[in-house]
């Protein structure tokens, strides 16, 4: 009798292992293999795989921001450059003007070509300010899609204690990165601003100088108001 009872426990025993090993909730789909259900390697791992690549999106975002910011303090140094070589030109030929000189100076015609490149040279600058200033915007994009996926990470079952603080790490990552666009943002705002309003007076100020060396002295077209010639000098923008 006792030889049957011990029998019957471990075919019973075998029986509840089979049926566990086959339909076990953590257990991936058609696996035979036995799990334990207090760690889902599946959910795991697929966490991690998601946090590596919310990690490398956001290493890729934050280098992008820094490339942009880059691109913006090169744009502003070289507008610096050419508005003081605009200037300078610009302040050269109304010194000869007001003392009078021969009207079409060479030398002064010369100079005013001059002054008219670096004013298109500035005028390509503002171009390439809307360019990154289009490129930012779409960057803003990135970035809140991004924090997107990482708060729906937050929900994906399987994760551990260390994949959440790697999370809030990634969170606070990107959110300093949408600051950091939101600043860039503003900062070419501001500068496609002053360079347009540069521009605009300095075509005004091109043309009426164009007439006084064409006279051989100051003085302004028919229809605009007395007055020399004067040129705006903007005052240099901090590098970030």
């Amino acid at each position: 009798m006792a030889l049957r009872v011990q029998r019957s426990v471990l075919l019973l025993a075998a029986v509840v292992l089979s049926g566990c090993g086959e339909a076990g909730i953590f257990a991936p789909a058609g696996s035979q293999t036995p799990s334990n259900p207090a760690v889902s390697q599946t959910g795991t791992q697929t966490v991690r795989q998601r946090i590596q690549q919310l990690r490398a999106d956001q290493a890729a975002l934050a280098n992008g921001i820094s490339q942009q910011q880059a691109q913006l303090n090169a744009t502003r140094s070289q507008l610096s450059s050419d508005s003081a070589a605009y200037s300078g030109l610009v302040n050269g030929i109304t010194s000869r003007l007001q003392t009078g000189t021969t009207p079409g100076n060479p030398d002064l015609v010369n100079q005013w070509n001059a002054a008219q490149a670096k004013l298109d040279d500035a005028t390509l600058g503002v171009g390439r300010l809307n360019s990154l200033a289009t490129q930012v915007t779409t960057q803003a994009s990135v970035a809140g899609y991004l924090l997107e996926n990482v708060r729906a990470t937050f929900a994906v079952g399987g994760a551990v204690d260390e994949d959440h603080r790697n999370l809030r790490a990634i969170e606070g990552e990107t959110t300093r990165s949408m600051q950091q666009i939101d600043r860039l943002i503003a900062d070419l705002n501001a500068q496609i601003g002053r360079e347009n309003g540069f521009l605009a007076r300095e075509r005004t100020n091109l043309a009426a100088l164009s007439y006084g060396v064409n006279l051989g002295r100051l003085g302004n077209p028919p229809g605009v108001g007395r007055g020399a010639p004067t040129v705006s000098q903007r005052r240099p923008v901090p590098l970030q």
